[in-house]
């Protein structure tokens, strides 16, 4: 426990040398065991027929502004 509460305390002190608070915050969370090295797969990006036929069904239906007005 007491190995624990000492990483913990150096993750929290130790990265100030970091320029940006995204850094900092990363810095912290990899002294603390905490940050992943996951990289994001490749997608392709979809079809463009595909992406305007579903952005046209999305656009159907009752507008969530006329759902939140019915049930005030």
């Amino acid at each position: 426990m007491n190995a624990f509460l000492t990483q913990i305390a150096q993750a929290a002190t130790d990265p100030s040398n970091t320029s940006s608070e995204v850094e900092e915050i990363r810095a912290r969370l990899k002294l603390a065991g905490l940050l992943s090295d996951f990289q994001a797969p490749e997608v392709d990006p979809p079809d463009e027929e595909a992406f305007t036929a579903a952005r046209k069904r999305a656009g159907q239906g009752t507008p969530l502004s006329e759902i939140v007005c019915d049930n005030r």
